[in-house]
């Protein structure tokens, strides 16, 4: 029992270490850019709900709190609209410097995101990287020649980075030829290949007829360089499937249920990461850290992305929204933030925990 109990806290532990440290870095980069632009910093928070501890440091004052959900960088004359702006404040800085300031968080969550994902490459951890591991016997892939270590680089002429994109293709062909370019050694092969149709369970209780050839994942160790240039490829490619699942929301194609994870989900995928291990963890912190960078570029006003809105719209009027207007827009950018965040934890209960 003991052992259990300990199990668990070390694992919660873990789950919000991991998300204090996408916050952190997060917050760290409007903290760091602000001070470059000679901005007094008056507050750096991470967490919401009562202090785990507070300190100051010249004029800034440190809080960490127990929820790590959230924080914000306090500077000097961010509110201000009356009186004289002075040098140090917020608002005396031009308008291009305050959205450095403003951007720089989301910048540094999409830098951590192809670091998280260069350590993960050079791990060489099966299962992103189009690598074929296994062949399995009297299956498509065998009968076509394909091999255990060959690497697929294009499929019907189209150049291919993740086995998830490489998949979903096959996936879709069921019963019609798919061209495969591969790689194996120094030597690039043509291989044409038929997925074999099967019917699999894609969501409870619902079937679905896909293409298997009959591989597995494999792994391939990467060098540094290497590493890096399919790290920054690969965060272009989940940015644009992001934008291609919310746009795909917005239209009413796909529902929030089967598209959008909140709290509760990245609590227990974060958790379950943890149980995998290390590489897992980093590979899910790289997705996570992408996400919060996009996620805080949208135009709502209690995000980085309202920010910018407002410094456009004083860029185009000549003169700032006023406090009143930016704090209305934000009260209401939470109450939709809120529901948003209790109507996804709700899918994410019955998804991960009711229906299981």
């Amino acid at each position: 029992m003991l052992n259990a109990v300990i199990h668990w806290v070390v694992r919660a532990a873990t789950v919000g270490g991991a998300f204090g440290l996408l916050i952190l870095v997060h917050e760290f980069g409007h903290f760091v850019v602000a001070k470059m632009a000679g901005v007094r910093v008056l507050k750096f928070s991470i967490g919401f709900g009562p202090t785990m501890l507070r300190f100051s440091l010249g004029e800034t004052e440190y809080v960490i709190a127990c929820l790590p959900l959230g924080g914000f960088v306090k500077m000097a004359g961010e509110q201000q609209e009356a009186a004289t702006p002075q040098p140090g404040d917020y608002v005396a800085k031009p308008i291009w410097v305050r959205s450095l300031i403003v951007l720089a968080g989301p910048f540094v969550n999409y830098i951590s995101a192809v670091l998280l994902l260069w350590v993960f490459l050079m791990r060489g951890y099966p299962g992103l990287l189009p690598v074929v591991g296994t062949v399995a016997p009297a299956m498509p892939a065998i009968s076509a020649g394909i091999q255990a270590g060959d690497q697929v680089v294009g499929v019907n002429g189209k150049n291919v980075r993740t086995w998830d994109e490489m998949t979903a293709v096959i996936h879709r062909s069921p019963g019609q030829p798919v061209e495969l370019d591969i790689e194996r050694a120094d030597t690039r092969l043509h291989v044409s290949v038929t997925p074999k149709a099967e019917q699999v369970e894609v969501r409870k209780g619902v079937m679905e007829s896909i293409g298997l050839i009959g591989i597995g994942a494999g792994a391939r160790s990467l060098s540094a360089i290497e590493a890096l240039g399919i790290s920054f490829n690969m965060q272009g490619y989940w940015a644009k499937q992001t934008m291609q699942a919310l746009g795909a929301l917005v239209t009413g194609k796909r529902k929030i249920k089967d598209s959008m994870t909140g709290p509760l989900g990245i609590m227990y995928l974060t958790s379950e990461a943890v149980s995998m291990g290390l590489a897992p963890l980093l590979l899910l912190l790289s997705l996570f850290s992408l996400s919060l960078a996009i996620f805080n570029c949208f135009p709502m006003p209690i995000l980085d992305g309202g920010h910018l809105l407002f410094l456009f719209l004083e860029k185009v009027r000549g003169r700032p929204v006023s406090i009143v207007v930016q704090e209305r827009a934000a009260m209401v950018g939470l109450v939709l933030l809120v529901s948003l965040a209790l109507v996804v934890s709700v899918n994410d209960l019955n998804r991960f925990w009711l229906n299981r």
